[in-house]
């Protein structure tokens, strides 16, 4: 089932899109994609106020489709300073001198925001640092099939590690569960070369199966909805995000992060595998690690501690709207750079440590 659902992603996707026409009519799959990017890039170039203030007007009148994306926007950027949370109806409220201050207003909900996720004189300078890039007025393009893709996408890195997790498992376990180990290790080059070669094998079979999947994912969607709103600054729905980068950028970050994970899931798995000789305890390792883990930190207090946890490898859309950072003396770090870094490095050493192991298996 799991397979099947995973197969038939990119058709769901496509058809998650509506569109409703001048005449009401609803309409849904790749017309509707195109149709609901056509109608909304009437809005596309820079959100100067006085575009946002027509944009406003429009909604007011009843041409919400086009222009709700704006709306949000606007009533997001004027949020008061300590509010935890948005009225997405704000802006259309607001008097026009506020929306045409609405960049200042801006600016300062930056800083709130440095003051208070900052909590040393050095974490708010790197959060001031990181909102400094951020480029003003917005441009804006319609962004559908990103915003769609980042949510299938993460979806579907989600599914492919537990995945990746089950057929690496039997890797180095499939010789002691067909008692052939000794056979094996008695080859000349079984226990150096062959095993090499069979922890080569477990990466290439973890990028190989992730790739494979994102990449018909990818090219079925964008060959069907097209990519309008690459280049749209991801701020357009994220405003208070420390990452300034495009949507197609974001694409690219969450994709990375699955692909780490897949890498982890693959060396988790081979390790423990290698440890315990059994297959079955070795898959039950990535399912804990990614898909039990998220449950676990929303009911425990070390709420710090789980935003490093495994799991955000496949949530990075969601990490990225918070600006977690993080100082070890005096050097500061964002979240999902390190954890990118950090999981890559422990998915290397994994394998090594399971080749090892595997390798050393008959000499105990």
């Amino acid at each position: 089932m799991r397979c099947w659902q995973l197969s038939c992603s990119p058709f769901f996707a496509i058809g998650s899109f509506d569109f409703v026409d001048s005449e009401g009519t609803p309409h849904t799959g790749v017309s509707a994609a195109r149709s609901l990017v056509e109608d909304k890039n009437q809005w596309r170039g820079e959100l100067t106020p006085e575009v946002i203030s027509q944009a406003i007007e429009r909604y007011r009148d009843g041409d919400w489709q086009s222009t709700y994306e704006i709306v949000f926007l606007a009533s997001k950027m004027l949020r008061d300073e300590d509010g935890d949370s948005y009225d997405y109806e704000v802006a259309l409220g607001a008097d026009p001198a506020r929306i045409g201050d609405i960049y200042d207003s801006y600016q300062t909900n930056l800083q709130a925001e440095c003051e208070k996720y900052g909590k040393t004189p050095e974490q708010v300078e790197y959060l001031m640092g990181k909102y400094e890039r951020i480029e003003t007025p917005f441009s804006y393009e319609a962004f559908d099939t990103w915003d769609t893709m980042l949510l299938y996408a993460t979806t579907v890195s989600i599914v492919l590690v537990v995945v990746i997790g089950f057929l690496t498992a039997g890797i180095f376990a499939e010789e002691f569960r067909y008692k052939s180990d000794a056979v094996f290790f008695s080859a000349r080059y079984g226990r150096t070369r062959a095993t090499r070669a069979k922890a080569c094998a477990g990466l290439i079979v973890a990028t190989a199966v992730y790739w494979i999947g994102i990449g018909l994912l990818s090219a079925v969607v964008f060959a069907a909805a097209g990519v309008s709103g690459a280049s749209t600054p991801y701020q357009i729905v994220y405003p208070y995000s420390i990452y300034p980068v495009t949507f197609s950028q974001m694409y690219g970050m969450v994709v990375l992060g699955g692909y780490v994970g897949s890498l982890l899931s693959a060396g988790v798995s081979m390790l423990v595998a290698s440890k315990t000789r059994s297959a079955s305890v070795a898959v039950c390792i990535p399912f804990l690690l990614f898909c039990v883990s998220p449950f676990l930190g929303r009911a425990l207090p070390f709420k710090t501690l789980f935003t490093l946890t495994p799991d955000q490898l496949n949530n990075v859309m969601n990490c990225s709207r918070i600006p977690y950072v993080y100082q070890v003396g005096g050097t500061v770090f964002s979240q999902i750079p390190f954890i990118f870094l950090l999981y890559a490095a422990i998915a290397l050493v994994l394998v090594v440590l399971a080749k090892r192991t595997f390798g050393k298996a008959m000499l105990r």
